[in-house]
C-alpha cells in the first residue's frame, strides 16, 4: 500500500512512521540492521538529493526510536521539482530495511504530491 502526502516544494516537512514486521508488530530501533530511503521522481526515474538506498538508520535525516517510530525531517532539497512543467510531480520514497539479523525485510512507499512554485528559488 502506497501512502499519499501533499507538500510544498523545496519545503521543510515531517513525515512519521512506525516499522512494523510481517506479522504488524513494531520493529524496535536496536532490531533493525539497515533502513535505507530511495528518493525519486515518479516518471522520469530520477534520484533526488542523492537519495539512492541511502543509509537512513538514524542518519540523513532520519531517525528511528526504540518504539519503532520513523520520523524523517526532509530538507528542501528532498522536495525539489525535476520536470517545472507540471504543477504538481510525484515523488516516490521508498523505505526499505532488515532486521531479524538480516533474514527478514521490509519494505514502505510513500508518493509525495509535490506542488510547483514558480517562483521558488
Amino acid at each position: 500500500m502506497t501512502t499519499h502526502v501533499g507538500l510544498k516544494e523545496r519545503s521543510t516537512h515531517v513525515y512519521t512512521a512506525t516499522i512494523k514486521d510481517e506479522n504488524s508488530v513494531v520493529v524496535p530501533a536496536a532490531s533493525l540492521n539497515t533502513m535505507t530511503l530511495t528518493l525519486y521522481a515518479e516518471r522520469t526515474g530520477t534520484i533526488i538529493n542523492s537519495r539512492s538506498q541511502q543509509n537512513i538508520l538514524n542518519a540523513n535525516n532520519v531517525t528511528i526510536s526504540s518504539g519503532g517510530v520513523l520520523v524523517w525531517t526532509m530538507q528542501p532539497a528532498d522536495n525539489a521539482i525535476v520536470n517545472s512543467a507540471l504543477s504538481v510531480e510525484p515523488h516516490i520514497a521508498l523505505f526499505e530495511w532488515t532486521y531479524s539479523s538480516g533474514t527478514k525485510y521490509g519494505k514502505h512507499q510513500i508518493r509525495l504530491m509535490v506542488e510547483n512554485y514558480t517562483k521558488v528559488s
